[in-house]
């Protein structure tokens, strides 16, 4: 089976997409993956080419130094002449696409050479642009016309994917009216990295210089999507219950570092915090990450209400459930049905009691750290690669 896949950002990102996770474990079973690299801010990054994959480059000149916006919409044509010339010479049998302009290129190649193309449609994309300097009178008519974008690429598309429910109820109501070739395949998690019986909690405490201290961990990229009033309102509500708590973040911001040094900042001074109360781990390998949710007590999913946060089901969340850990989170749809047991959600007021109140129960905390690694065992990236390798099997045999 030859697939090409066209990703959602530059393939040799160190953030983890889902595409590396799900065709990784298909490659293992003899998939031929040719992908289509963006040639985007972070090209200094060397990427791991996996046996199996083949990667294509696609510089744009000068396009990636005005900004990703612009390299999209200046390289949509040699993006759609390097996905035909790859989908031809290399004969590949599907393409997933997990991209805006550049998944509109994939479906018109697709429709025209009648190759089935599947849309892995990670995020909602049209709310994307509140990442970027776009001013504000300008942001409802362009996400109109990327909503139309995402409208044409899904519908001329054999299958569209989404990792939520909440994001395929959008999508369905939106887009596509009805249900035919929507289908929801979750994220997932690693379980025999993210184990909590191969990595020292001790250990990485040690290495992080704490020892009785309640840390509170927030993984991830750091984005408009989350809420960092909840954050440090959350952590001092603990500091006012009596509790010694620190906040470790562990990523950076890459469309946005000084803004978000600055809102952090803010915070700080409102909630009366200093410097040594926060951990700051910046970007990290993703391998990396495993040890450093091994050292903290609480995981954080703190996302705000913009329609990107609230159709999310995010990595982070399996990775934290795999790794047995207490999850704090605001109110998200798909969290909520996939750990409403072992989360606790709601408002910082309101989780910080229950997790004091969670804290004191020693016996109560190990049985939900079981429980917690059950949930992420059923969503390992094996068994969901399987799911999405059955669906580009039925989308063939639908040519």
């Amino acid at each position: 089976m030859r697939v090409l896949l066209v990703p959602s950002s530059d393939w040799n990102s160190p953030v983890p997409v889902r595409m590396k996770f799900i065709f990784g474990e298909l490659a293992k079973k003899g998939y031929q993956i040719h992908v289509l690299r963006f040639c985007l801010k972070d090209s200094d990054f060397p990427g791991k080419i996996s046996p199996g994959f083949t990667v294509h480059s696609v510089p744009v000149p000068f396009a990636a130094r005005l900004g990703e916006v612009i390299y999209y919409v200046l390289g949509f044509p040699l993006h759609l002449a390097a996905i035909r010339r790859i989908a031809l010479d290399c004969r590949v049998d599907a393409i997933v696409t997990s991209n805006l302009l550049p998944g509109l290129a994939a479906s018109l190649v697709g429709k025209f050479y009648d190759i089935p193309v599947i849309y892995d449609l990670v995020d909602y994309f049209p709310g994307f642009l509140r990442r970027y300097r776009v001013p504000r009178f300008l942001l409802p008519p362009l996400e109109r016309i990327l909503e139309t974008i995402l409208s044409v690429t899904a519908k001329r598309c054999r299958a569209v994917v989404t990792p939520s429910f909440s994001l395929g109820t959008l999508v369905r109501n939106r887009y596509l009216k009805s249900d035919g070739n929507l289908f929801v395949i979750p994220n997932g998690v690693d379980p025999e990295i993210f184990s909590p019986g191969k990595v020292d909690r001790n250990a990485a405490r040690r290495k992080l210089g704490v020892s009785h201290e309640v840390i509170v961990g927030l993984v991830g990229t750091l984005e408009f999507w989350l809420d960092f009033d909840f954050v440090f309102r959350f952590l001092s509500n603990l500091r006012g219950l009596g509790i010694t708590a620190k906040l470790m973040l562990v990523g950076s911001a890459p469309y946005g570092q000084a803004a978000v040094n600055k809102t952090i900042d803010s915070l700080k001074t409102k909630y009366s915090l200093g410097d040594s109360d926060i951990i700051a781990c910046g970007l990290v390998p993703h391998e990396a990450v495993p040890e450093l949710i091994a050292g903290m007590d609480i995981c954080l999913l703190p996302f705000n209400s913009s329609v990107v946060a609230q159709t999310s089901c995010p990595i982070k969340l399996f990775e934290y459930l795999s790794m047995g850990k207490l999850i704090v989170s605001t109110p998200i749809i798909d969290v909520s049905r996939i750990a409403q047991d072992v989360a606790i959600m709601g408002n910082a007021d309101v989780t910080a009691e229950r997790v004091s109140a969670r804290l004191l129960n020693a016996n109560d905390a190990s049985l939900a750290s079981v429980t917690r690694r059950n949930i992420a065992l059923r969503y390992s990236w094996s068994s969901v690669a399987e799911e999405f390798g059955n669906l580009v099997v039925r989308t063939l045999s639908q040519r």
